[in-house]
């Protein structure tokens, strides 16, 4: 049986220069990205000042700073509603400075035992290399008898078609335990190559409209990897 996952997110992070004001619940509506219900939602969970933006609207949740936005969801079934939200706001604002793309999704999940979970770390980092330089009567064995540990893997590998490159990382979940595990993937569009070349919102809107469906397939595909793997 497949292991469940127990949490998980999808957001998109643009590296730039924003005007985080303009980035609030009633201008989204005002330009039909989000509903009504959503900024009503949102009015009780809203901070906005010239150098932040912040909020929650039902399904969205929005982090605006003067160098970074991010626009997430935690449920599946919206994730082409933030596609199609991300893509109309930098439609909507095709002049602004946009350096990167990041097209992200997370996951956490439980294996079923102590074991079972350091195991899951000595598949992906081996311990032999380390084990016979921590001995000694002042470094503390684990359960399992070894003295150390994965902590954290990234694994990444560099697009050829677009400037960019696709990271994975695995560690353990600071937000399931015990046992639990965490998988990031970040893909990641680099717009902006030299000071002379910059990227804009209209350039961030095509790479969202043109990479969406091939990236979610290559992120579902390495955390499936990763559960059949738990």
């Amino acid at each position: 049986m497949a292991t469940p996952i127990e949490l998980s997110g999808i957001s998109v992070v643009c590296a730039g220069f924003f005007n985080p004001a303009i980035f609030q619940p009633r201008w989204l509506v005002d330009r039909e990205l989000i509903t009504e219900n959503a900024a009503e939602d949102a009015l009780d969970k809203i901070h906005v000042t010239p150098e932040l933006s912040v909020y929650t609207a039902d399904w969205l949740s929005v982090q605006v700073t003067l160098q970074q936005a991010v626009f997430a969801t935690v449920e599946e079934g919206r994730e082409f509603d933030l596609r199609d939200l991300v893509k109309g706001v930098f439609e909507l604002l095709p002049e602004t400075p946009v350096n990167a793309v990041g097209i992200n999704a997370d996951a956490h999940f439980r294996v079923a035992s102590e074991a079972a979970w350091h195991e899951i770390g000595d598949r992906f980092l081996p311990k032999d290399f380390w084990e016979d330089v921590f001995v000694g009567g002042e470094w503390r064995e684990r359960s399992e008898g070894r003295t150390v540990g994965l902590r954290t893997l990234t694994v990444e590998a560099t697009r050829e078609d677009l400037t960019g490159y696709v990271r994975t990382e695995v560690a353990p979940s600071a937000r399931v335990e015990p046992n639990g595990v965490y998988v990031g993937v970040n893909a990641h569009f680099q717009l902006s190559t030299s000071e002379d070349e910059r990227g804009n919102g209209y350039q961030a809107a095509r790479i969202v409209e043109e990479n969406w469906d091939a990236t979610r397939s290559l992120e579902r595909q390495l955390v499936d990897r990763l559960l059949e793997a738990a």
